[in-house]
């Protein structure tokens, strides 16, 4: 007699990239995973998937996080987000039409954060906590689509100690 499995919680979104389809989105998904996976892995993917739809709705659409009358506006963004449990996590994958990701993004940092509170700039340490937080973190551009794929490991003993996996960048059109 063979045994069958429950199947595995998914979650699907298309949402506008904006500030209150963002937050939507992400009470929504850790409620389709509450119970699932350990708490630790949901603080970790809603704090990495925050991070990178803000982005998306903060700096693919043009507005930036005060928006200036003089800065050039993109046409609407729409984002997709699809998030599988699996045995060892979350399976995560996020795309969007917006403008193609800025390759520093996904470089690592230029030097080691200083201790000096003074020396810490604002913005830019972002993908420092999505580098760290996840695994197999992947980026690629196609057919005016920016995707990012990564896994939420469901242990935290299971995220590498320092810079997380390293990114792995796809040309569009790349096999």
């Amino acid at each position: 007699m063979s045994r069958v499995e429950a199947a595995a919680p998914m979650f699907h979104r298309i949402l506008d990239a904006n500030p209150a389809a963002v937050q939507r989105a992400l009470i929504d998904a850790r409620d389709r995973f509450a119970g699932a996976v350990p708490e630790d892995a949901l603080a970790r993917m809603e704090l990495v998937m925050a991070e990178i739809l803000n982005n998306i709705a903060q700096h693919g659409t043009g507005t930036g996080k005060e928006p200036a009358a003089d800065r050039p506006r993109h046409p609407p963004v729409t984002i997709h987000v699809t998030v599988t449990g699996h045995a060892g996590g979350l399976a995560c994958a996020i795309s969007d039409n917006g403008p193609p990701l800025p390759s520093s993004c996904l470089a690592g940092p230029e030097q080691p954060p200083s201790p000096q509170l003074a020396a810490l700039r604002s913005g830019g340490f972002g993908w420092v906590i999505i580098r760290d937080l996840t695994r197999s973190l992947f980026y690629f551009r196609e057919r005016s689509r920016n995707v990012l794929c990564f896994n939420i490991p469901r242990r935290e003993d299971d995220i590498p100690l320092q810079g997380g996996d390293p990114p792995v960048v796809r040309a569009a059109g790349a096999a």
